[in-house]
């Protein structure tokens, strides 16, 4: 059991270390090349960033949280609907006339929504997998 869990924990600290560096790769080196000038071209980037943000804490949640038996998803319930409501309000305001380019201020909150809702998504998913194996596991 304890070489197992030693391999886990060893996987799993290499999954955020290898998420939160191409995240930050991602969101300091190529995003900053296309945003807000050319949006389209930054998607899949942003998109890959995204992705690299929720894995570092989906590894996060799996190491460090401790769930009870029953496990919910209200955490990542949350994060998602937060990150869908704030999608939707960014491109509310962009069709509304206020795209990134010319009110960069307006998509701050929406953006903090993003990320907070993936977060917690991250977390809500790492510390349900983490009851899942526990368990399979009895």
């Amino acid at each position: 059991m304890t070489a197992r869990f030693d391999r886990d924990t060893a996987l799993l600290f290499a999954l955020f270390i290898a998420a939160a560096a191409s995240t930050a790769i991602i969101h300091f080196v190529y995003l900053p090349r296309y945003v807000p000038d050319s949006f389209i071209t930054a998607l899949p980037f942003l998109v890959v960033g995204w992705a690299g943000y929720g894995l570092a804490f989906y590894a996060l949640g799996r190491l460090f949280a401790s769930p009870s038996d029953v496990p919910n998803l209200r955490a990542a319930d949350t994060g998602v609907a937060l990150v869908l409501v704030a999608v939707v309000i960014s491109g509310i305001l962009n069709t509304a006339g206020l795209p990134v380019r010319t009110a960069p201020i307006a998509h701050l909150l929406p953006t903090l929504g993003v990320y907070v809702g993936l977060a917690l998504a991250g977390w809500g998913f790492g510390k349900r997998t983490t009851v899942v194996n526990r368990l399979t596991n009895e």
